[in-house]
């Protein structure tokens, strides 16, 4: 039993090489499944996008012309499903406010083709080749994963986004945490001294009010002394 590629094998698969041959102790990725009766199906493992092409069984036998090869074969046509980022604004790591699509593409396209988006395993609404983010925010990372079906097959692709935030380091924190403390700490001194300041002026104040009282009072003291003695020296005067 022999399974070859029209990719490789230009001829009518009389000759090598073959993908799959029974004679050949060769592992490859096409593994055979049937019989040696009726059944010639061939299970491929690990499908590959350059596997795409037209494939054709031939079997030989111990019989006088005992040698046929299907024609024509079978076609096995591998898509190849990818995932873009394009980039509408920001550049280097992703980061909160940037916008991007997310484009899911097919290299073949089908009628009942059909593209779902899912989120860390959570399907999204929206449905389509492209997801749009127009402000990414740090809720937005995650793996995204593109699943393609039709009404024959399926396939998908996953993306991760990682969405930076505003995350300082511990060391960033210890240094705005000393800041604030010695701001609180200059706060404080300033408003005691502030008012020990002010308790000194009051009290100063208070002290010049009252020595400028008594010496008022010392002042007005001498006064009446001066009085009492223009009186006594007017007495004297009368009398004499």
């Amino acid at each position: 039993m022999l399974w070859c590629s029209m990719n490789s094998n230009r001829g009518r698969c009389t000759d090598p090489p073959y993908v799959y041959d029974s004679s050949s102790n060769i592992k490859s990725h096409f593994e055979y499944v049937g019989d040696d009766k009726s059944n010639c199906t061939s299970l491929i493992h690990n499908v590959q996008f350059s596997y795409s092409g037209e494939y054709r069984f031939r079997f030989i036998t111990d019989w006088i012309d005992g040698e046929w090869t299907g024609e024509p074969g079978v076609t096995l046509q591998v898509a190849d499903l990818k995932v873009s980022l394009i980039r509408l604004s920001g550049n280097g790591t992703l980061k909160q406010g940037d916008s991007l699509n997310l484009t899911c593409d097919v290299n073949c396209t089908h009628s009942s083709s059909q593209f779902v988006w899912s989120m860390n395993n959570e399907q999204l609404n929206p449905i389509g080749p492209v997801l749009h983010f127009p402000a990414l925010t740090v809720r937005d990372s995650g793996n995204y994963t593109c699943t393609w079906k039709t009404n024959k097959t399926s396939g998908s692709k996953t993306i991760s986004l990682q969405v930076e935030g505003y995350n300082p380091d511990p060391d960033h924190w210890l240094v705005w945490m000393i800041v604030g403390v010695t701001a609180g700490v200059s706060v404080i001194i300033s408003v005691f001294l502030g008012v020990v300041i002010y308790s000194r002026r009051n009290r100063s104040l208070h002290e010049s009010r009252s020595v400028h009282i008594e010496e008022q009072k010392e002042d007005d003291s001498q006064i009446y002394a001066n009085v009492q003695q223009m009186e006594d020296d007017f007495d004297i005067y009368a009398n004499v």
